[in-house]
């Protein structure tokens, strides 16, 4: 399943918020950016924030008891 990555740079609560669109529902969450909240080794939104574009896509890989785990699309990636 494909997922939209959005920046939200207006976000209030955090400046590095990542929105999570799926197509026909829309807002479905955000990418974790805390210690607590970030699952095992992922990376967390202040991590991959400046490693894409304003809008990036994902592929969603496991769907675990609280949380989703996806893998960036390498061409979403900015070098």
């Amino acid at each position: 399943m494909k997922v939209r990555l959005v920046k939200e740079p207006e976000n209030e609560a955090d400046k590095e918020a990542i929105r999570v669109e799926l197509p026909g529902l829309g807002k479905v969450g955000y990418v974790a950016n805390s210690a607590w909240s970030v699952t095992g080794e992922s990376w967390s939104a202040g991590r991959i924030y400046d490693k894409i574009g304003d809008t990036a896509a994902g592929t969603v890989l496991y769907k675990l008891p609280k949380c989703v785990i996806c893998t960036l699309d390498e061409e979403s990636l900015v070098l």
